[in-house]
């Protein structure tokens, strides 16, 4: 039986396979290795705003595909 930390982990890949490739790269290079918005534009070769935008869609996404999965664990009232 998989746990509580498995299925999170399980949705967040979800969630990151859905996003596009440029968007997850963004995503990850700046939330996992901490790289700013050009470290980010020289590596995929997109402009450093576009790579921001790209965060913060992904980041949108990410908390939107977990949010259902915390209501699922939440206690009952």
């Amino acid at each position: 039986m998989p746990t509580k930390a498995d299925r999170v982990w399980s949705e967040f890949l979800v969630a990151l396979d859905a996003m596009a490739p440029d968007i997850r790269a963004a995503y990850l290079l700046h939330e996992v290795f901490e790289a700013s918005y050009e470290e980010i534009a020289r590596l995929i070769g997109e402009p450093a705003d576009t790579c921001r935008a790209h965060v913060e869609c992904a980041r949108e996404h990410a908390l939107a595909h977990m949010q259902p999965l915390s209501a699922k664990e939440a206690p009952p009232k």
